[in-house]
């Protein structure tokens, strides 16, 4: 029986020292040192992206996801890019012609809708917060739902939702966007969520959407400095062959085209398609890449 006992707790601690070495192996091998990229590999990258959105046009017209096309209009506004703006076009003509869509003040500033929290009460909570953001509303502000996100430790209350912290900041964004609050205050707050974003890719080295999103709005909100060039290198590897981004990150092959590796929250098993809603952030995220590279290029 001691035998018995002794031998499990040996294999269990082999597994925990195995999990441990590989988890430290896979942190070393996130923040290792790497060149920066060429700007023509942000280019190079991005075409593949707007290639895949081309190519899937139809399909991802049906996902009305109004913080994804809002990533696509930005995409647009930044690269000049005729492709991105008729996929924009088509979206605003099909879902945006309706004056009264809550979400049509995003795209189009200075425009209003009236907004009640039992109008939003069945959104997501993210989601009430931008709305909240976009209109300025002070009776959205005073829902306690909403305000309490207006607090940098808000997501210490959610620690097994990843996104958590990246929505919070793109919700400051929207604030700042708006005019909507004490200016310094929202730049205070900005800054102390690019340092949990920046602390959560140093020790979170899973490749998979929030990964992305986390690399995007500290690009997007102007801490793309603090940007490890090998950040931006496993998202260029990790660049689907058909030029989209997977929000899995896959490490074991299955057989039968499905993989074991990271997902959301932990590990998943899927089989590895790329995502609009990953790779509409990959397309915003590179086109800022590009845009700041170059204007970051001396003239000769």
């Amino acid at each position: 029986m001691r035998l018995t006992v002794r031998r499990f707790f040996w294999l269990t601690g082999c597994i925990l020292a195995t999990l441990l070495l590989s988890y430290a192996y896979q942190v070393w091998n996130n923040n290792r040192n790497v060149d920066v990229p060429e700007t023509r590999q942000y280019d190079v990258t991005l075409e593949k992206a707007i290639s895949w959105l081309e190519q899937n046009r139809d399909r991802i017209l049906t996902t009305g996801n109004p913080v994804l096309w809002y990533l696509i209009q930005r995409s647009a506004e930044i690269t000049d890019d005729r492709r991105l703006q008729d996929l924009f076009a088509a979206y605003d003509q099909r879902y945006l012609e309706n004056r009264r869509n809550i979400w049509r003040p995003m795209f189009h500033p200075g425009t209003w809708v009236p907004v009640r929290f039992e109008d939003i009460s069945g959104f997501s909570y993210y989601n009430w917060y931008f709305i909240y953001a976009i209109l300025c509303d002070k009776k959205l502000g005073d829902v306690p739902a909403i305000s309490a996100q207006n607090d940098t430790s808000f997501c210490d209350q959610h620690p097994f939702k990843p996104a958590c912290v990246t929505h919070q900041l793109m919700g400051i964004r929207f604030l700042q966007r708006s005019g909507c609050g004490d200016p310094e205050q929202l730049r205070d707050k900005s800054r102390r969520l690019q340092d949990r974003i920046y602390r959560q890719l140093i020790l979170d080295p899973r490749v998979v959407d929030v990964y992305m999103q986390r690399v995007l709005m500290l690009v997007e909100s102007g801490a793309g400095k603090r940007i490890k060039p090998v950040w931006i290198r496993n998202l260029v590897e990790a660049q689907q062959a058909d030029g989209g981004w997977s929000p899995h990150e896959p490490l074991l092959p299955l057989g039968g085209g499905y993989q074991f590796g990271y997902g959301p929250n932990l590990f998943s098993l899927s089989r590895p398609r790329s995502s609009f809603h990953t790779t509409a952030q990959g397309v915003l995220l590179f086109s800022l890449l590009a845009r700041d590279a170059r204007n970051a290029t001396p003239e000769r």
